[in-house]
């Protein structure tokens, strides 16, 4: 396990369930953040805060869905942190004016950010101690956006790979990326939607003052955004999973467009070929007897068809077709390529990727 208690003090963790219940401070307000802590040792530390039997159960009980429910006492919030590789791990946020517990089943990477955050607002925190629940809230949904950030410069390579030369290690990417934005899709809808519905109906928590409840619902609008800028994500990756299907169709047409003309090329000099390759009297022993006739008829006529082919080709444009088009489409990109580009850079100008809260929360 590991454990991180930060009060007025400072911070100080522990690696064992009874030490942490021993420095656990009798007044004031803390911040308890624990994590990879075994059964037993959250049931320890629910002992020492003397929780009740729901609350204990509900700390270490991993794998379910959102939850947000509030009691005259406690609040409690189930939610999702980054984890870099090891993907998004879960975690359980136990809110009350006199501490603030988060229980997380893998390590975070924003849990630094968000200690960071609370020793900033230590003076509101002491006033105030729903900034603490705020601050530990927005850090969980800032520290997604590095992850979309990565994903953003990922479609962005593979979005002008596929334009120019689509190969089957780009399609995998796509699914993979899919999979991940899809997986995190289904973890933050339902809690964006519990705490909408609660900020809608509820307008209030117990422990979180008027000051405070504000922020709670720019809470609930970042979430929100989170979800739909997610979502603008799933969307540029199915349509880069489109492109490369259309990209790969478009290339085996132009194969068999290429098979088809050199197949015009040799039709007329295959028939040359076949037409005096057959024996007859006539045209053995007279016609090709002598080799003035072999050059022109056997040399000559094969290359002069060959030169009339070229010549017709020319004259209907198919010749360079496909270099000309090739210069076309870098000159003017594919609607679905501008398209991404647009919308994201009509985003970053309004929205940067990643916006801290200024305002105390």
């Amino acid at each position: 396990m590991k454990a991180t208690l930060i009060d007025a003090q400072g911070v100080c963790t522990s690696s064992s369930g009874e030490e942490l219940a021993a420095r656990l401070p009798a007044r004031g307000f803390f911040w308890l953040d624990l994590a990879n802590a075994s059964e037993d040792e959250l049931a320890i530390v629910a002992s020492a805060l003397r929780l009740d039997d729901t609350l204990s159960s509900w700390l270490p009980r991993f794998g379910r869905s959102a939850h947000l429910e509030s009691s005259p006492q406690h609040l409690r919030i189930s939610a999702w942190a980054d984890a870099g590789a090891q993907g998004v791990v879960e975690g359980h946020i136990l809110y009350s004016p006199a501490w603030l517990i988060t229980a997380f089943d893998g390590d975070a990477l924003c849990t630094e950010a968000a200690r960071q955050r609370f020793r900033e607002l230590g003076d509101k925190i002491a006033t105030d101690p729903g900034y603490a629940l705020l601050a530990v809230l927005n850090e969980l949904l800032t520290g997604f956006y590095p992850r979309l950030e990565r994903a953003d410069e990922l479609l962005d390579r593979l979005e002008d790979q596929i334009f120019l030369n689509p190969v089957a290690e780009q399609l995998l990417s796509l699914a993979d990326l899919r999979r991940e934005l899809s997986s995190l899709h289904r973890l933050l809808v339902p809690l964006r939607d519990r705490v909408k519905n609660v900020v809608t109906s509820i307008g209030g928590f117990p422990g979180i003052s008027a000051n405070v409840w504000p922020s709670f619902q720019t809470y609930s609008e970042r979430l929100t955004d989170l979800v739909e800028l997610i979502d603008e994500y799933r969307q540029r990756t199915a349509d880069a999973m489109e492109a490369y299907a259309a990209n790969v169709s478009n290339q085996h047409s132009e194969q068999i467009n290429r098979l088809t003309v050199i197949s015009w090329v040799f039709l007329p000099i295959s028939f040359l070929t076949g037409y005096f390759g057959m024996n007859f009297d006539w045209a053995v022993n007279q016609l090709l007897a002598t080799r003035d006739a072999f050059f022109l008829l056997g040399v000559g006529l094969p290359l002069f068809s060959l030169v009339l082919t070229l010549l017709v080709f020319k004259s209907l444009g198919w010749l360079g077709a496909w270099r000309r088009k090739r210069k076309h489409l870098k000159r003017n990109r594919p609607d679905w390529v501008r398209r991404t580009r647009h919308h994201r850079n009509s985003r970053q100008a309004g929205r940067p990727p990643i916006a801290r809260p200024t305002n105390g929360q």
